[in-house]
């Protein structure tokens, strides 16, 4: 039950490993506010560290990909029964479903919520019958949010044009912003040996909607004759999506010439302190967070020329951006910048530190959730 002497907040997403990975300096700063602060989300082994925080705790398992009408409903009543125990003051959702049926639960209960909307990905945009479901359940349900953040211009508009959310009641937010302290320049290495390997890296999901069965084609083209370059791909295999690549095709593509899958980590910062450049060809995005940290550690980046991505990225300024699924664009990109004198991927590095410090310090990020507490 809701404490008598705090307020109650809780954060809903369709993974708990998002809330502690995108959400950990939001919910610190909570805590040290003192707001009692509940999690609300699958149980995937991070929910425990969401604990250790200091978080409460509510389970909440289901199959973000089900498109089962009976499934959804039933999604629906676990949010109710939830949030009828809990009784939050504010209730924040991340991820589709969670805004959706969340939002849904809390307007039959009275609570208010407030949502992210982290990135309108492809399937949403497409013509399909789920794309067509999804625009409907944002259209019943958005109405009832108190706030709704997005993270780039192009789905805020969107998002207001077709009329899924109420112009007076949308906001943007610099994605989940970037802890400047954590990932900085100075933990990478000063001193780099001209004769070494050039590292490119991709981080994220391992999906086939970032892009990365073309990146796996254009790197392969390039290393036959360049010896001194090698990927390294980080991220979750198997996930909950569907254009999940297998961990059978990630280990096919490991026994590429210089392609290294060396699978998930918590310490992303340790991986950038060890790599010369980032490369995300991902057909759409939010606000990729691994292009906010690879800024913030002063590293160039090689990025799709799509919504998310070319709001972080100013093409030959702090990185160059490509045509979205194409191997050949991409290609270019890389040549390019294994082409580069160090001076001039070096001066790339300061231009990207310098915007993210000015347009994504995660600050940014967390006075915008504790304005919208004032409203309550």
């Amino acid at each position: 039950m809701k404490s008598l002497t705090k307020k109650t907040l809780t954060l809903s997403a369709n993974s708990s490993w998002y809330l502690y990975n995108f959400r950990y300096s939001t919910i610190k700063e909570a805590l040290s506010r003192g707001f009692e602060v509940i999690c609300v989300s699958p149980n995937d082994g991070y929910h425990s560290k969401l604990q250790d925080l200091g978080c409460g705790y509510h389970e909440l398992n289901f199959n973000s990909k089900s498109t089962n009408p009976a499934l959804d409903l039933f999604l629906l009543y676990k949010f109710y029964k939830i949030y009828k125990n809990i009784r939050p003051n504010v209730a924040f959702h991340f991820t589709v479903k969670n805004n959706i049926y969340g939002t849904l639960a809390s307007k039959i209960l009275g609570i208010p919520s407030v949502n992210n909307i982290s990135g309108l990905g492809t399937a949403f945009l497409s013509a399909s019958l789920s794309s067509f479901i999804v625009k409907f359940l944002y259209k019943i349900s958005q109405p009832f949010a108190h706030k709704v953040f997005c993270q780039n211009i192009e789905d805020y508009n969107f998002l207001s044009d077709q009329k899924l959310v109420h112009k007076e009641s949308l906001d943007l937010l610099p994605g989940s912003g970037v802890d400047l302290k954590r990932f900085h320049p100075k933990l990478r290495s000063k001193e780099k040996n001209t004769d070494a390997i050039f590292s490119f890296l991709y981080a994220g999901r391992m999906l086939k909607d970032k892009g990365i069965f073309e990146l796996i084609e254009a790197f392969s083209e390039i290393s036959k004759v360049n010896k001194k370059c090698k990927l390294i791909l980080c991220g979750f295999a198997d996930v909950d999506n569907n254009s999940a690549i297998s961990k059978e095709e990630l280990h096919i593509f490991s026994r590429i010439p210089f392609i290294d899958y060396i699978g998930p980590t918590d310490k992303i910062e340790d991986v950038l302190a060890n790599v010369d450049c980032v490369v995300l060809p991902s057909y759409r995005e939010g606000m990729p967070k691994i292009l906010l940290e690879a800024g913030a550690m002063g590293l160039p980046s090689l990025a799709s020329d799509v919504p998310g991505c070319r709001n972080v990225i100013q093409n030959k300024v702090n990185g160059l951006l490509f045509k979205p699924k194409s191997i050949k664009s991409i290609k270019t990109s890389l040549n390019v910048m294994l082409n580069m004198s160090n001076i001039e991927r070096m001066n790339m590095g300061l231009n990207a530190r310098k915007i993210i410090e000015k347009n994504f310090d995660e600050e940014i990020v967390i006075n915008k959730f504790f304005n919208v507490l004032k409203d309550f």
